[in-house]
């Protein structure tokens, strides 16, 4: 037997109206008294006890009638009660059984109630016609409906290479940090398939019972996009390689080069190596030799006082000992096995074995790993976190960490103050020249026409330093509250921290005045502490 609400039931008698009740079967819902009491209204009885009506559902087993009113009204029509849902997608319609004497539902009826609710497509007959022959009632039947909307899919691109393989060097077992483990490139083949492009899917649109559009929601299309060396399908549903080399996702492009390989050192058998696309050294880079690439570096032996500037990352199997002339630049990351005496700066992280007496600037995280690191001397800058065993020495030796601030930034605003300091000497020049040039003309001395024109030239220079001098003042102001505002910043110390290590983040200092073992030191409430690990 299926699952039934219990529904009600007029009698009307000459002078009484009674009320069949019946119980719901196989789970269903037990009807309600506002319903009941909503349906009276609606008929034209008036005088009725809810109290005793609730009391006889709540004891209600079995079909029972019970005498409701003493009125005398006509007999009631079955009654129908028709609802929409809020996305008006789909609509419900619930059957109240005739009184003794009144009329059942007919087609007709049914076509009526869909009109007044102004439904203008999506009625089911099939269900009709269920209902007519079979009706049930007290209970919401879904007789319409209108046509869903089928959702679209977004565009994808499905890339066939590894799109992010810098891999960090392997840390052996004795806490010896393994920087020939490196993978830096991915290596593609001509005719290679690279990528392919699932196109978006619109979607179809729907419509509600009132024949409103519904609209699906609306997609994201995709492109594929590359550089040089690389072919398209017909289709341009996928892209190949056109060369043997190594492939790059940046951002959403594509780009495939050919690595430039040069089999012994950077030296005078070479010249400077100026190359758009990786440039692996098998060798040295020797001192005052330089390479500029537009990708990555890769070098197996030492860099001495070079320069090395790459868009992507740079990688150095060994180490640089920059002879306080050698510069590291790379976008991206740096990887080496020590730093010494040497300018670096990376726009994403410095991971190196040990560090001694250089400048190293990170746009995130310096990392000095190993079982033997240090660092010791020169200055290190990050944004977010160095992480060193230990820093400083035991003699003292000054070592400087700044935290939470771009280096940039710090270089901008004294770049700022040192030229606003010069500029003050500019202008004390220019107004005792124009001082003279007052005292001149008050004691009636003829001007000659050069003089004049050096009189102009001394004013006009002084209001253009005037005015570069504001905008110094305001670019410093504004950096100065940029630096406070980043309070971010950790140093974290996994052995020791030695005398003669000052740090700052923000506009906060630390010296460290003894020997601190397992520590971290952090910004809090304005004030850098020092913090057990």
């Amino acid at each position: 037997m299926a699952k039934r609400n219990g529904y009600f039931q007029l009698q009307i008698d000459a002078g009484s109206v009674s009320m069949k009740l019946v119980p719901p079967m196989e789970g269903g819902a037990m009807v309600a008294l506002n319903e009941i009491m909503e349906y009276l209204n609606s008929v034209g009885v008036k005088e009725y006890d809810p109290k005793m009506i609730q009391a006889a559902l709540d004891d209600l087993s079995a079909p029972k009638v019970i005498p409701i009113s003493k009125e005398t009204i006509s007999p009631v029509s079955e009654k129908a009660k028709v609802q929409i849902s809020d996305d008006r997608m789909y609509a419900t319609i619930r059957l109240y059984p005739p009184s003794n004497g009144g009329k059942t539902f007919t087609k007709n009826d049914f076509a009526g109630e869909v009109a007044l609710a102004g439904i203008k497509c999506g009625v089911s007959e099939k269900v009709i016609d269920v209902l007519l022959a079979t009706p049930v009632y007290c209970h919401d039947i879904v007789f319409a409906k209108g046509k869903p909307v089928r959702e679209g899919k977004d565009a994808e691109i499905q890339y066939n290479f590894e799109t992010n393989p810098l891999a960090k060097p392997k840390l052996n077992e004795d806490g010896t940090v393994d920087f020939h483990e490196l993978n830096i490139f991915t290596r593609v083949e001509k005719d290679q398939l690279l990528a392919t492009l699932i196109p978006d899917d619109p979607g179809e649109p729907g419509y509600d019972l009132f024949k409103n559009p519904v609209l699906p929601r609306k997609v994201k299309k995709k492109v594929l996009k590359c550089g040089r060396n690389i072919r398209f399908s017909e289709d341009r549903l996928q892209m190949f390689s056109e060369v043997s080399g190594d492939v790059k996702l940046e951002g959403d492009t594509v780009f495939v080069s050919d690595t430039y390989t040069v089999p012994a050192d950077v030296d005078t058998s070479t010249g400077d190596i100026t190359y758009s696309g990786n440039v692996v050294v098998n060798g040295n880079v020797r001192t005052g030799f330089k390479i500029h690439a537009e990708g990555d570096v890769q070098v197996k032996g030492v860099v001495e006082g070079a320069e090395i500037y790459a868009t992507g990352n740079i990688i150095l199997a060994r180490g640089i000992q920059g002879m306080n002339r050698g510069i590291l630049e790379a976008e991206g990351d740096i990887v080496t096995k020590f730093i010494e005496s040497a300018t670096v700066k990376a726009g994403g992280y410095v991971r190196s074995g040990s560090i001694l007496h250089s400048t190293v600037e990170s746009g995130s995280t310096i990392l000095c790993e190993g079982r033997r690191s240090y660092v010791v001397g020169g200055t290190l800058s990050a944004k977010e976190l160095i992480d060193v065993k230990t820093i400083g020495n035991d003699m003292g030796s000054n070592t400087n960490v700044n935290l939470g601030v771009d280096a940039s930034i710090m270089e901008n605003l004294h770049a700022m103050q040192k030229e606003m300091e010069a500029n003050k000497e500019l202008l004390e020049a220019q107004v005792q020249v124009l001082m003279l040039f007052k005292k001149r003309i008050a004691s009636g001395q003829q001007m000659t026409k050069d003089k004049l024109e050096a009189a102009k030239h001394a004013g006009d220079e002084k209001k253009r330093l005037d005015e570069r001098q504001e905008e110094l003042a305001k670019g410093i102001e504004e950096a100065k509250q940029e630096i406070a505002a980043n309070t971010l910043g950790r140093l974290k110390v996994r052995d020791t921290a030695y005398p003669g290590v000052r740090i700052m983040i923000s506009n906060s200092q630390y010296q460290v005045k003894s020997a601190m073992k397992y520590c971290q030191f952090r910004l809090r409430d304005g004030d850098i502490v020092a913090e057990a690990l």
